[in-house]
């Protein structure tokens, strides 16, 4: 219950104060802002009833399970060892699953709805389809089983990616004195938007979702967009064609799309 507790309340607190920012000082003007807060965050109630309400639970257990299981408990490391090299295992866990929703093609098909958003803002960090919710679920709690991660990693991370994903989809942008250094460790709206462009060459880029080293490491780093800025499309580079305008349409589009 507490572990539960901790994450509504952190999940919250960071979506009310990046919601501030983006209200008070946006990156851009948003023309379609209602339909899509109507279909993102009812995809979040969705993915809460379906697995998100388990999911700490879940995990919390295969952690307990795995306390005399698992590559940490073989090689007997500090837990401080254990519980940083936790976060950076898991973080590059997601950059590899998130990479290769994009090159597996009904995966894609899946990971599609969220790329469908035609424009970022902090919402855009809950549109999931619950399926891709389900699959990222099995394949963190198999990474925490093998690796026999702590409870407390779990939870820091959970934490930790949520915010930055709620941070780089946010639709405003840091100073760019201030943006230099920072996307050289985490992922900035900046970076994250690239890997929304309508272009392909763009939106296979820029996988991270907390921690930018990843991209650098593998050559999947971008920092600049194509034509720039402020000519970058948001979406699918289908979008203008075949756009959800109702959250059945939403839902459905992976079925739709693996024929």
């Amino acid at each position: 219950m507490i572990d539960f507790t901790v994450r509504i309340s952190a999940f919250v607190l960071v979506f009310s104060s990046l919601l501030f920012w983006q209200w008070y000082w946006p990156r851009g003007v948003l023309f379609q802002w209602r339909q899509r807060w109507c279909h993102n965050l009812s995809l979040l109630v969705i993915g809460s009833i379906s697995v998100r309400v388990i999911q700490p639970l879940l995990l919390s257990l295969v952690a307990l399970s795995s306390q005399n299981f698992g590559l940490f408990w073989v090689l007997n490391l500090p837990f401080w060892a254990v519980f940083l090299s936790s976060i950076l295992l898991l973080d590059c866990l997601i950059y590899w699953q998130h990479r290769l929703f994009h090159r597996i093609p009904f995966l894609w098909c899946i990971h599609r709805v969220h790329h469908s958003d035609p424009e970022l803002d902090v919402s855009s960090a809950v549109r999931f389809h619950p399926i891709e919710i389900i699959l990222s679920l099995f394949i963190k709690a198999l990474a925490v089983w093998l690796l026999g991660i702590p409870v407390e990693a779990v939870l820091v991370f959970d934490i930790l990616l949520n915010a930055s994903a709620m941070f780089n989809h946010t639709n405003a942008r840091l100073p760019v004195n201030i943006e230099v250094w920072v996307k050289k460790l985490v992922v900035t709206p900046d970076m994250h938007r690239i890997h929304h462009s309508r272009v392909s060459l763009e939106a296979n880029s820029n996988y991270g979702f907390f921690l930018s080293i990843w991209d650098a490491f593998f050559k999947s780093k971008r920092n600049d967009a194509l034509e720039g800025d402020e000519l970058l499309k948001i979406g699918l580079p289908d979008t203008v064609t075949y756009q959800p305008t109702s959250l059945k349409e939403v839902l459905v589009m992976p079925f739709k799309l693996f024929k």
